[in-house]
């Protein structure tokens, strides 16, 4: 053991490669899993499922978080619309954290073992006709009695409902009345999103200043520090969009109706939960160019943007490199594609450019990509003599709905880019980790952050 004495010791000025892919693997998790809003489960679904379909997400978001950003903006605009028509219906008190408590399955109908959401445009419309009714925080609200017990005469009166099961023996023809739930009784349900949010602004406030300052002081920067900024920066536009949208809230508020009562019929055949890219058809009483399509343009964009800031690192074989600023090219030309297939969807195909509809869109398109390789080897082995064959093809083309499905050419078109955007994304994402196996001692040296300091001479 040394006995040497020494006084004040600098810490080193260096960091090593696992602080480097620690740090910013922990900013992506810590971005990406934070800004993921999820709507409530179905009731009868555990949390296993629930952190599955969190985790499915995510998985996701990693690949293309820039569909995540466009599905935050799909929803604030359906939140900003059920706000405009219950404002419009006489709920001046009406704020956006109940209108995303509605567009997140907040409300659920109770009857024949199951309970199926009230989607956003069900609740403004079947509001518009009569076919229910959401009590204002003064008036009283029915609630389930301990026994559970579906006689009428035991339902007992409450005027102050707070965020719990509810019940309402409707008959047939009356409406259903669903409980006032204020803007505190959704936080108390919800999770500490505003501390989680914070934290994780925080630490994505301090990634981004430390990259900034390197590149001011002209030290080296990884390409996986520059794919890091541009998945933080996308994640900070669906942080503006779910700002407001309740936190894995995960009960809903649950009205129970009688079998023959009308809401029955209609949502007998409705799914278990809302889709997050749930687009209702509402007539809107707000301008979406601020809060949807500029914010949307600017996300995506700027995701594909920020992949241009490792254009100048350093990357092991040219090969490399040049693949890089390639894929970086085809992120910017797959958007600015994406934008004007967008809008050509909405001028001449008469659809709205939603997240939902360009899902749909995507879908129809692969699924008749499949169907002309599929239809193309049948009738080149078999003809139409397979029956099985025939049935296949058959349920392959039912697939493609023809409104949703473009012609042939954007067809090959669509699927074309959307491979090769896919292969750039793995790519990058391989990259930026391989690039590690040779990197210049620049990398490794830390921030003078003296040298921000102003110095008197």
């Amino acid at each position: 053991m040394s006995k040497k004495l020494v006084g004040w010791t600098s810490s080193p000025n260096v960091r090593g490669t696992i602080d480097i892919i620690w740090s910013c693997i922990f900013v992506v998790f810590l971005s990406t899993w934070t800004t993921l809003h999820n709507n409530v489960p179905p009731v009868k679904k555990g949390p296993l499922w629930r952190l599955r379909n969190k985790a499915l997400l995510m998985g996701v978001g990693l690949i293309a978080l820039e569909y995540l950003a466009t599905i935050a903006f799909t929803e604030l605009r359906t939140a900003l619309t059920v706000r405009s028509h219950m404002k419009d219906l006489g709920y001046k008190e009406w704020t956006l954290a109940q209108s995303f408590f509605v567009a997140m399955s907040g409300y659920m109908v109770h009857f024949n073992g199951d309970h199926k959401p009230i989607s956003a445009e069900n609740f403004i419309k079947w509001q518009r006709s009569g076919t229910i009714r959401v009590l204002r925080s003064t008036d009283t609200v029915l609630r389930e009695p301990k026994s559970h017990s579906m006689d009428s005469t035991s339902i007992e009166l409450t005027s102050a409902p707070k965020l719990v099961k509810a019940l309402h023996i409707g008959s047939h023809g009356s409406a259903v009345q669903l409980p006032w739930v204020s803007k505190r009784d959704i936080a108390s349900r919800g999770k500490a999103d505003v501390f989680l949010k914070g934290i994780a602004c925080a630490q994505i406030g301090w990634f981004l200043v430390q990259y900034t300052a390197r590149r001011a002081q002209s030290l080296a920067t990884s390409s996986l520090e520059a794919l890091t900024v541009a998945y933080v920066v996308c994640a900070l536009f669906s942080y503006f969009a779910w700002w407001k949208k309740p936190y894995d809230l995960e009960t809903p508020t649950t009205v129970a109706v009688s079998p023959g009562h009308e809401v029955t019929s209609l949502l007998e055949d409705a799914p278990l939960s809302i889709p997050m890219n749930d687009d209702p058809d509402l007539p809107l009483f707000h301008n979406v160019l601020w809060t949807y399509t500029l914010p949307c343009t600017a996300a995506v964009l700027s995701f594909s943007a920020l992949h241009f800031l490792a254009w100048n690192d350093y990357f092991n074989t040219l090969t490399e490199e040049w693949l890089w600023r390639a894929s970086s090219i085809l992120f910017v030309w797959f958007h600015l594609v994406f934008l004007g297939f967008a809008a050509h969807m909405e001028k001449n195909m008469k659809i709205p450019p939603t997240a939902a509809n360009v899902a749909n869109m995507g879908n129809c398109a692969e699924m008749k990509a499949i169907w002309y390789v599929f239809h193309g080897v049948k009738f080149l082995t078999f003809g139409n003599s397979n029956a099985t064959l025939n049935r296949i093809d058959e349920v392959l083309l039912s697939k493609c709905r023809p409104e949703y499905t473009p012609k042939a050419p954007l067809v090959v078109f669509f699927v074309f880019h959307t491979v090769c955007y896919f292969a750039g994304r793995f790519f990058v994402l391989i990259e930026a980790f391989a690039s590690f196996r040779h990197a210049p001692a620049g990398l490794y040296e830390n921030v003078d952050w003296t040298g921000f300091l102003p110095h008197v001479q």
